[in-house]
């Protein structure tokens, strides 16, 4: 059966955790370190917990007032639009069954990442304050990498895999090394126990969303932000 839906939004926090969470008056603050919205957003663990009370708790840690909208918070969704609240950043969320992926069984897995690896990174826009997000995990993970031309970070929880910051050089791109390090990644997932390879991207992203359809990766589920400017 399936994993829910709260199931693969667990795996989020906990394979890309913030610096701290604090539950407070019906809601998930966030302290993300300025590594990202994903690390930061306040999520709603109480239906009926008050917005202004959020934003109180946002601004006494000098965070942007951000909202996570997943499932169910339909509700939230409404009244942050209401407020001027903006929609940023709608998401998917894609995996499958790890059965179902072909796989390799060799490749570089690294327990931290070299210098070259850093550097594509921070290329890529993905600078220290995200590393420092991989670094946090407490979760079984590895820093994959081909011959320094992609990269990709993966870790698991509750036996689902979750690929995060996976780039490709740019004068290497479209050349199948995409497909190639989600490969690697399927045999090192599936060796350590997974049962699930999941990933994210933004819904605009049509070059990854086309990478994932076409390693039979499907839709599981969506989320958005609300930021107010």
């Amino acid at each position: 059966m399936s994993p829910s839906i709260k199931e693969f939004y667990d795996v989020i926090d906990l394979t890309w955790p913030s610096v701290s969470n604090q539950l407070q008056n019906g809601w998930l603050i966030k302290n993300g370190g300025g590594g990202g919205k994903r690390v930061s957003a306040t999520i709603r663990v109480n239906p009926n917990a008050k917005i202004e009370i959020a934003e109180s708790l946002m601004e006494s840690i000098n965070q942007n007032k951000l909202f996570m909208i997943r499932k169910g918070d339909e509700n939230l969704d409404y009244e942050l639009h209401k407020l001027g609240y903006k929609l940023i950043d709608p998401s998917i969320l894609l995996g499958s069954p790890i059965e179902r992926l072909d796989k390799t069984f060799d490749g570089e897995f690294h327990v931290a990442p070299n210098e070259k690896m850093k550097a594509l990174w921070i290329n890529a826009g993905i600078n220290e304050k995200r590393l420092n997000v991989m670094n946090r995990a407490k979760v079984l993970k590895s820093y994959v990498t081909i011959d320094n031309t992609a990269v990709a970070f993966v870790a698991i929880y509750n036996s689902i895999a979750m690929v995060h910051a996976l780039e490709v050089a740019k004068v290497k791109q479209r050349q199948g090394f995409g497909k190639k390090i989600m490969q690697q990644i399927a045999g090192w997932a599936a060796t350590n126990g997974a049962n699930y390879l999941t990933v994210i991207t933004v819904h605009n992203n049509l070059p990854a969303k086309s990478l994932y359809q076409h390693l039979r990766m499907t839709k599981l589920g969506n989320y958005h932000y609300r930021i107010k400017l």
